[in-house]
Order: structure tokens, then C-alpha cells, then sequence
């Protein structure tokens, strides 16, 4: 079996920078940021984890198919949401966020869609 995994790292942003980015995509409310899945690219909200039971820890983190019932492994094809989780083997999660502290967290990226400046209503 050949397994293809694609991943691609972004510029690294502060936790500052990472949630004005959100703010900015996504308005202020954190429930309606989204952010997809590096593996299956399932689009999930906050909101989406929240309502899956998901801890905070998993938001961004692992897919939300994890909680919601997606059995779709990494390496199998179709559409998810799946049960990668960021911890795991492979660092998949491309966006290095840098918490207050210096630390480096790996999440998953915004979803591309939300490119619209949520504080311009133009």
C-alpha cells in the first residue's frame, strides 16, 4: 500500500497575530471560526467541535471526525471528516502558532473561504 501524505507548514504567527487573523476571516466570535483539516479537508467551526463534545485541546487540532463518528484513517480515500489526530506519528498541522510562553503549537490552517475581512463591511 502507498500512502501519499501532502503537507505544507506556513509562516509561523504569534497567538496574537493568529486570532486577529481569525477575527479578521471570521468575525469575533470564536464559535464561527473554521479551520480545515489538513488530512480529509473537512471544514469544521469551532462551533462544529463544541457541539461534537470535543475539548478546547482538539479544536484545530485533531478533525472532528474523531468525535463525530468519522472513520475515515489517513490513508483511505473519500471525503471526511476523519480520525486524524495531530499528536499522532506525523506532524500534519500546518500552522505553527506560538503561545505566549515561546511554545510552538501546531494547528490546522483557516479554512481558505474565509478570506473576507469581517471588519469591513464593504
Amino acid at each position: 500500500m502507498k500512502i501519499t501524505i501532502e503537507s505544507t507548514t506556513l509562516d509561523p504567527m504569534t497567538v496574537t497575530e493568529w486570532r486577529a487573523e481569525a477575527v479578521r476571516r471570521f468575525g469575533p466570535d470564536p464559535l464561527n471560526w473554521r479551520f480545515i483539516c489538513p488530512v480529509c479537508h473537512h471544514v469544521a467551526s469551532v462551533s462544529d467541535w463544541k457541539n461534537s463534545g470535543a475539548t478546547e485541546g482538539e479544536v484545530a487540532f485533531s478533525c472532528v471526525g474523531r468525535r463525530t463518528g468519522g472513520r475515515q484513517a489517513f490513508e483511505e480515500k473519500g471525503t471526511g471528516p476523519c480520525n486524524y489526530a495531530g499528536g499522532g506519528l506525523f506532524r500534519l498541522n500546518p500552522q505553527p502558532v506560538i503561545n505566549e510562553d515561546g511554545k510552538t503549537h501546531h494547528v490546522f490552517a483557516f479554512e481558505p473561504k474565509g478570506q473576507a475581512n469581517h471588519a469591513d463591511p464593504s
